[in-house]
């Protein structure tokens, strides 16, 4: 579930964000990746086919994403409680990470089934080999790109374009070559 407030586009630009979520132009005038302007038609366009929801409250955006709203209103109270303290105890974002959730509208849309990557990853060989917790390789289970290696062991390194996208297909090659020479 991802919920956000009538404010988002301030908070995104507070994000900082670099590569391919940029939204906004970087200092040295170089253009972003995604311009707000299109991440804005992208969300109203969402909102007319529903897959967006929203709200004048939190509750009644609760109802509309199936959701138990005393829950949420708790879960979205410790949220900005979080942000007024500037740490984040549950999760440990960084404070420039953290957003209230507090003007109307409020939006939500699931976002079940979807994942970037795992921080830790699949442990694997240097063949590419999916490890088992003894470190025997799983025959026939090669892993690559974001879930493997550990390879994002803190933290996603967002200042770097490219570099998943080179990593995945660089090892990806590489099992392949590997597995096409047995």
């Amino acid at each position: 579930m991802c919920l956000w407030d009538a404010d988002w586009q301030t908070y995104a630009q507070q994000f900082d964000m670099h590569g391919c979520s940029r939204m906004f132009p970087f200092d040295n005038g170089a253009a972003p990746n995604l311009p707000i302007e299109v991440v804005t038609a992208m969300n109203e366009e969402a909102l007319k086919a529903g897959h967006i929801q929203q709200a004048d409250t939190i509750e009644e955006l609760a109802e509309k994403l199936g959701l138990p709203a005393e829950a949420l209103a708790k879960t979205v109270e410790r949220n900005n409680q979080n942000y007024d303290n500037q740490r984040d105890d549950d999760f440990g974002k960084e404070p420039f990470r953290l957003s209230p959730v507090r003007k109307p509208p409020f939006f939500g849309v699931r976002t079940t089934g979807a994942l970037l990557c795992t921080m830790d990853g699949i442990v694997i060989n240097t063949q590419g080999q999916a490890l088992r917790e003894d470190g025997s390789a799983i025959e026939g289970l090669y892993v690559t790109g974001n879930d493997s290696g550990g390879y994002y062991s803190m933290t996603y390194p967002n200042l770097s374009t490219g570099n998943a996208c080179g990593r995945t297909v660089t090892f990806a090659r590489m099992i392949a070559q590997n597995l096409a020479a047995q």
